[in-house]
């Protein structure tokens, strides 16, 4: 059977029928979107119920939400569902073991179109500090990073170097708990990085980067008034001639000399903690 979709929200149960056979054009689909190395694609998975409803709130547009039949989404999620006139279908868990190749399959998961690249413009024209993540390649850290960067009211994330050939990496998606979605994410090559510190700094932002062995002021930095694009390096490496060549300023956080590092997620997060009095402002003000 194909099965019927069911407007989420309506009642305890879906109506219509259970997606259950493995030959049906919307099973093929998710199997395809469940390969650990598909091709490009104008879908994506997001797959749990807090990346969904946080992706769901951020407007990404999805075709379709598949609930297990062994499972009971949150009332919050099918509420939010129904808002977006997003179809729920219920997919029998065999089923959904079979598509994922896995007894880790989701419990809950959606269909959803690929959101279009971020533009350098669409940074350049909001109103809060931007983060340049400097060859940072561990996901977990980036997910992290953009969790919190949205939390603070940073206007935006540059992704240098970073490994990643779209934000719609299921990897990236699960570690950012669905933020990813919530706030522009530019993957860039040096080249087009430059070319937006350029712009940032004519339009009168200010580069800074932070640096274990700087000794540029924190409480400065975390007063600048103006627009700032924060340079964080990975942990192992450090910062890249590139993104030193960027700086206009340089800064280290103080903490125990005993310890040689932060990991960056945890270093973007004082940083951004620092400057959420400018950047959680209200846009009044």
């Amino acid at each position: 059977m194909t099965g019927k979709a069911a407007e989420c929200g309506h009642g305890d149960a879906f109506g219509g029928e259970v997606l259950s056979d493995r030959a049906a054009p919307a099973a093929q689909r998710i199997a395809d979107l469940a390969k650990a190395a598909s091709s490009p694609s104008k879908s994506l998975l997001v797959e749990d119920s807090e990346p969904l409803l946080n992706a769901l709130r951020a407007g990404l547009r999805f075709s379709d939400v598949y609930v297990l039949d062994s499972s009971r989404p949150p009332r919050e999620l099918l509420d939010e569902c129904s808002r977006r006139r997003v179809p729920v279908t219920v997919i029998a868990a065999a089923l959904a073991t079979d598509l994922f190749r896995s007894d880790k399959r989701p419990e809950i998961f959606g269909v959803a179109r690929v959101p279009a690249p971020v533009q350098p413009e669409d940074l350049l024209q909001a109103s809060g500090d931007l983060l340049i993540l400097d060859g940072v390649r561990i996901v977990g850290n980036i997910g992290a990073i953009a969790r919190s960067a949205y939390a603070f009211g940073a206007a935006g994330i540059v992704l240098v170097d970073s490994g990643l050939a779209s934000i719609a990496d299921r990897r990236l998606i699960r570690a950012s708990r669905g933020y990813v979605f919530s706030l522009p994410v530019a993957l860039m090559d040096w080249d087009e990085a430059r070319s937006l510190a350029v712009d940032f700094t004519r339009a009168g932002g200010h580069l800074a980067a932070l640096d274990a062995g700087a000794t540029g002021s924190l409480d400065r930095l975390s007063a600048w008034e103006g627009r700032l694009a924060l340079i964080l390096g990975a942990e192992t490496t450090g910062l890249t001639p590139q993104a030193r060549a960027l700086a206009q300023a340089t800064v280290s956080i103080p903490m125990n000399p005993a310890v040689e590092s932060l990991n960056v997620s945890v270093a973007a997060g004082v940083l951004l903690h620092r400057r959420a009095w400018r950047n959680l402002a209200p846009a009044d003000q």
